[in-house]
Parts: C-alpha cells; sequence; structure tokens
C-alpha cells in the first residue's frame, strides 16, 4: 500500500463518490466511527500503544502527527486502560475535528479539494477527488492483497476496516468477486480488536437510530 497516506486517509478517500463527489452512501453513515477507530490502528502500527486484553495501553507518547497528538493527549488524561468500544465513545465527540483533520491532510497532498456548496441559507463543504490515479492505485493494490498475497501488518489491518466501512461494494462493484472478496477475508481471518469495536459502534448507533424513530412514529399515531 502506499506508505505516504495513513489508513485514516485511505479509508476517507475510498468512501469519496468517484464522479459526484460526497462519501458514498453506504459509508456516509458509519465513517466517523472508522476513522476514529483507524487512528488507533495507526498509533498501533507506530508502536504508541498496544493492546492488551481488549484494552488499549498507551505506551509511548512521542509523535509528531497531529491528529495522533489529540488521541494521544486524551489518553493521558485517562491514565487506566479502558476498552477500544470505550475510546469510540468518547471520542464521540471529537469525530468532526478528526474528520477535519484527514480532509486536510488529503487536500495538502492535492489528492482531493473541498467544494462549497450552498442551498438557501444551508452551507456545506462536500469532498471531491481530484487525483483519481491514487484510488485507482488503492483500489488495485487491494485486490492484488486479497487476491493474493499480504505484505505486512498494515495492509491486514487495513483490509480488516473495509467491511466496516462499506467500502466492499465500492471495491467490487460485481457481485460475484464481492463475495469471493467477503470469502477471501473470512478465510485469511481479517480481523482485529479495532475492527470488531467499530462494527459493534456502527450497529449499537443504528440501532439507537431505529429506536428513536420507531419511538417518533409511535408517539405520533397517538396524537
Amino acid at each position: 500500500m502506499n506508505q505516504s497516506i495513513p489508513l485514516s486517509q485511505k479509508l476517507y478517500l475510498l468512501g469519496i463518490h468517484p464522479e459526484k463527489g460526497g462519501m458514498i452512501t453506504a459509508a456516509s453513515s458509519v465513517m466517523n466511527y472508522v476513522l476514529a477507530g483507524s487512528v488507533f490502528l495507526e498509533l498501533f502500527l507506530d508502536r504508541n500503544i498496544i493492546f492488551d486484553q481488549k484494552r488499549v495501553v498507551l505506551q509511548n507518547d512521542k509523535t509528531s502527527d497531529e491528529l495522533h497528538r489529540f488521541v494521544i493527549d486524551k489518553m493521558k488524561k485517562k491514565p487506566a486502560p479502558v476498552k477500544m468500544s470505550r475510546w469510540l465513545s468518547r471520542l464521540n465527540f471529537s469525530q468532526g475535528f478528526i474528520k477535519r483533520n484527514v480532509q486536510q491532510e488529503l487536500e495538502a497532498k492535492r489528492i482531493i479539494k473541498m467544494e462549497q456548496h450552498r442551498f438557501l441559507f444551508i452551507t456545506w463543504r462536500k469532498p471531491k477527488i481530484i487525483n483519481k490515479q491514487i484510488v485507482y492505485q488503492l483500489i488495485s493494490e487491494i485486490d492484488n492483497k486479497i487476491f493474493r498475497n499480504l505484505e505486512n501488518e498494515e495492509d491486514v489491518l487495513f483490509l480488516s476496516m473495509l467491511k466496516p466501512a462499506g467500502l466492499l461494494k465500492r471495491i467490487f462493484p460485481e457481485r460475484e468477486k464481492r463475495n469471493k472478496a467477503l470469502e477471501r477475508l473470512k478465510k485469511m481471518e481479517v480481523d482485529n480488536q479495532v475492527s470488531v469495536a467499530v462494527s459493534e459502534a456502527i450497529a449499537a448507533a443504528r440501532a439507537v437510530a431505529a429506536s428513536v424513530v420507531i419511538t417518533s412514529v409511535a408517539a405520533g399515531a397517538h396524537r
């Protein structure tokens, strides 16, 4: 994989619609959790943290990365190791900061641009890919890693995040090949504590959202 692009940036980049810009539907509602989890994977790869009995343990606070420093500083305020799921919950209010940092880094690399949009009094910014060659290369490498051989630890961790990030259909639009990719990933046992925790956090968030909708509908029906 392209070593100049961290895991969080790769995942965000793959979540952008290749033509229209903005997040693809499958990734739009889960990307915040995915980015938070991928930052912990980056910290693990940089040997800043380890996982001990499903808990995240800070080992080294040395980093020059702004986003890593942000998370490490939060960890230092809570010295007792806690589970990955707890950290995803604690970073819930920091998801906007994490996403903006990832966007800014990709902009600085001239891989995406953030387009300003406006409708009536509402304004928002939408990511658009300006270096599509990077994306094509990423998808080609993912295909090779899944159907041929894994090279290193980063590849394994990156592949483990594709399913919770909702990216498999984006990478493998053909159902037959997508199903084969899923089978290959299962055989590889490409799984880790972070991807499991992210998947559980996404499932919990969806369950809460569904409960709110059902409650609202029920309340409306009794008016």
